[in-house]
């Protein structure tokens, strides 16, 4: 009896001992990775970023582990971007910001009221002028590997908005974008005001701002509908983010990975995070609505157009953006 004991105890910890060296050698083999993003855990973002990760472990048998973390829990979007660029994190999803820091010159990518439609601002997009901005990027050590289209940005407010004359005189939060704000102050005649967006349903609850925008999501996950009155679809911008990554990060994975990697980023960031994205579109957009938000629409999207296009013209006209007015209208289909 003593003898089976000794025997099963033995064979317990030889199986310890193969684990142990075994599981060592895999964390040697392994890349583990960080990824970062400002985005909410209940984002569409962040559920096609964990899909991606997943399919990343699976299809490298675990060699590739992709740490994700949301919430801004290790830097805000502007941090990420610049760890990002001095190799200090691995991947980063974020919004459209490396333009402002990178690549001022391609602004029109995400002008307010510039974009016809959805099918306007990708034509746009995937031209040699997003190809032209990509590769600034890269100059930054910024690799725009996938995009993910997250749908139009509205306009949550206190006041009913039908025309560009109901604009004047109101509070809006808004990203300090040089071309976002030209359009909201000088062209509609808002009172622009800087806010982070998680202090910004306190203002909005205060009366510091009136109003706000972003897509149904943002004002959904922040419970805007508690504190405004009106969802006024402005759909002023098609809004879109990305998976960027460190290129001297996929420089040093062997091609097998670096390939595997790519793959799942467009299957998984682009192709299934838009068409998840689209989806829960309507889902936030009903929330806000049975949260007690009244539902309007503009009157005419081209009169906000047309009042705008002058802040554009002279964007373009005096160098500030590459390109011209006339080019990007010429995507229209």
């Amino acid at each position: 009896m003593k003898r089976i004991i000794s025997l099963g105890l033995c064979l317990f910890l030889t199986a310890i001992a193969v684990s142990i060296f075994t599981g060592c050698a895999r964390d040697e083999a392994q890349f583990n990775l960080t990824l970062g993003s400002s985005f909410a855990r209940a984002s569409p973002q962040i559920a096609a970023t964990l899909r991606f990760a997943d399919e990343v472990r699976e299809a490298t048998n675990g060699a590739v582990n992709i740490n994700v973390f949301s919430d801004g829990v290790i830097g805000t979007e502007r941090d990420l971007i610049l760890q990002l660029a001095a190799d200090e994190v691995d991947f980063a999803v974020v919004g459209i910001m490396p333009i402002d820091m990178f690549a001022p010159e391609f602004g029109f990518m995400s002008a307010p009221f510039l974009y016809r439609d959805l099918e306007h601002a990708q034509a746009v997009f995937y031209s040699h002028l997003g190809d032209t901005m990509r590769g600034r990027f890269l100059e930054h050590n910024i690799n725009l590997v996938a995009e993910i289209w997250r749908g139009a940005r509205h306009t949550s407010s206190d006041r009913a908005i039908r025309t560009p004359g109901d604009v004047s005189g109101l509070r809006i939060r808004m990203t300090e974008i040089p071309s976002w704000v030209a359009v909201w102050r000088d062209g509609l005649g808002a009172i622009t005001i800087p806010i982070a967006l998680g202090e910004l349903y306190t203002a909005l609850q205060t009366g510091v701002v009136e109003a706000s925008e972003g897509p149904y999501e943002q004002l959904a996950n922040f419970r805007f509908y508690e504190v405004q009155r009106y969802l006024i679809n402005t759909g002023h911008i098609f809004d879109w983010g990305g998976l960027y990554a460190s290129q001297r990060l996929l420089d040093r994975l062997p091609r097998e990975y670096y390939e595997i990697v790519v793959q799942k980023a467009r299957e998984f960031i682009t192709e299934w995070g838009t068409a998840f994205s689209d989806e829960q579109a309507q889902q936030f957009r009903q929330q806000l609505l049975n949260g007690g938000m009244q539902d309007i629409s503009i009157e005419n999207f081209a009169d906000f157009s047309d009042r705008v296009m002058p802040i554009y013209e002279g964007f373009f006209n005096d160098g500030t953006w590459t390109s011209s007015l006339s080019e990007i209208q010429s995507f229209i289909r």
